[in-house]
């Protein structure tokens, strides 16, 4: 099965979006790190908790040698935050995809031969594995950009692309 860490920045988007229940039907193996999880609001994590004690979201332990390694790669990236650099860590030591909106994230997960990906691909898949219909995925990449993250940023031509093609 394959493996993906999540950063904060999808976590909070798809609990503003209230489609947790059917992100966590993709049948992958979901990770975070604990200093990601702790960088959530209260409400946040009691929407995460149910997926957390179903081990359908890991929440991996930093040990102290995994806190001296992001570190070292925050100092040499300080434009990332710690939860970022834990979310690239986790990623590179699972060999695991990244699911991030960061951008400064994206590219240096890029340069270092990350597989990386945003809330474009996580739609896809919710739609592709009929978790979503095309209206609903349609209305919530809506809400998405209007309302729940409007600094987002998703290339508005790739978002007209895929409602297009969600209700034909």
């Amino acid at each position: 099965m394959k493996i993906i860490v999540n950063d904060a920045n999808i976590l909070i988007d798809l609990v503003d979006l209230k489609i947790l229940p059917y992100f966590f039907q993709l049948e992958f193996e979901f990770h975070t790190t604990a200093i990601i999880l702790d960088e959530l609001f209260n409400e946040q994590k009691e929407a995460l908790f149910p997926y957390i004690e179903t081990g359908q979201l890991s929440v991996d332990n930093i040990t102290e040698e995994d806190l001296m390694e992001i570190l070292m790669i925050r100092a040499t990236k300080p434009n990332l935050s710690e939860q970022d650099c834990s979310a690239f860590y986790q990623a590179q030591k699972l060999n695991a995809a990244l699911i991030t909106s960061d951008n400064t994230l994206r590219k240096f997960a890029l340069a270092n031969h990350i597989e990386i990906h945003g809330h474009l691909w996580v739609f896809d898949n919710l739609v592709n594995k009929s978790i979503l219909t095309g209206k609903t995925a349609t209305e919530k990449l809506n809400e998405l950009c209007n309302v729940v993250n409007p600094k987002l940023g998703l290339p508005k031509n790739e978002c007209q692309k895929r409602i297009k093609l969600w209700n034909k």
